[in-house]
């Protein structure tokens, strides 16, 4: 169920059209600040630890399940992101827990204000600005979306929530985020099919061409070396002669095995009578 869905069912019809039709905020807000949420959670710690039913809550507020201010109180914690609901039972969530430690406590009552969409917009709105006095803030209320039979509400418990979240520590004119409040940072939205994502590595680099490897550093091979061109096409008798001198060239270097067979020239354009002599 969605947060507007949450206080459609706990609070009461706020305006009735001309026409006869019920109408409601179209942006969802809590009636119940968020001190009193965090009183809630805390009689949940302090009792059970995370979980509990309704009216152990409600006996532990001092109040009935069926009571208008404890549906509000539940449906805030809730919005506030402290409580989940399940079935007859609530239990504390990640935050809610994070809300009742100590040292938890200013960031979670950061990230529980911002979590009501109407505080978000509010926040977004005039983060950096100078607010409104209270006639202006609730004009602003109603242009988000809240309606006007409640925006009088609706600013109070934004005000309260405020500064219980730290956030008038500069003054109740301004909506100011607590120094050193840490909260987390959003994930970025997948990528679009059209879109790919973006290469967590750099790509290794591609290989020289042939012509710019080093090569070896024997004048003679060096010489051979060059002979090889860049780029095809190389026939199967230039291929032949180039292996050719490479043989001999290689013997001329590096030696040869004297159980090997020498390597004798045949005709007068063999490479070793040759284009060999030339190559260094």
């Amino acid at each position: 169920m969605s947060d507007i869905a949450v206080a459609a069912e706990d609070q009461e019809v706020e305006e009735t059209a001309p026409d006869g039709r019920a109408r409601r905020s179209t942006v969802a807000f809590p009636y119940v600040a968020l001190d009193e949420a965090i009183k809630a959670v805390c009689e949940v710690h302090a009792n059970v630890g995370r979980e509990c039913e309704l009216d152990q809550l409600a006996s532990w507020l001092g109040t009935t399940v069926a009571s208008s201010k404890f549906r509000s109180t539940l449906s805030a914690a809730r919005m506030f992101g402290l409580v989940e609901r399940r079935a007859k039972a609530i239990v504390l969530t990640d935050l809610g827990s994070a809300i009742v430690d100590p040292e938890q406590r200013n960031d979670a009552a950061v990230r529980a204000f911002l979590n009501v969409p109407l505080y978000e917009q509010v926040y977004e709105t005039f983060s950096g600005k100078l607010l409104p006095q209270d006639a202006g803030l609730e004009s602003e209320l109603g242009k988000l979306g809240v309606t006007e039979k409640s925006v009088g509400k609706a600013r109070q418990v934004l005000q309260r929530s405020a500064s219980t979240a730290g956030f008038f520590g500069s003054g109740r004119n301004r909506l100011v985020k607590p120094a050193g409040a840490r909260l987390p940072q959003a994930e970025a939205p997948p990528p679009t099919d059209d879109e790919p994502a973006a290469a967590t590595e750099q790509p290794e680099p591609a290989p020289p061409p042939l012509a710019e490897l080093e090569g070896p550093t024997d004048p003679l091979l060096r010489g051979l070396w060059s002979k090889l061109p860049a780029e095809g096409p190389l026939s199967t008798s230039e291929q032949r002669q180039w292996l050719q001198m490479a043989e001999l060239a290689l013997q001329m270097v590096y030696g040869s095995d004297e159980s090997a067979a020498p390597v004798t020239a045949t005709g007068a354009n063999s490479p070793a009578t040759g284009d060999l002599t030339q190559l260094a």
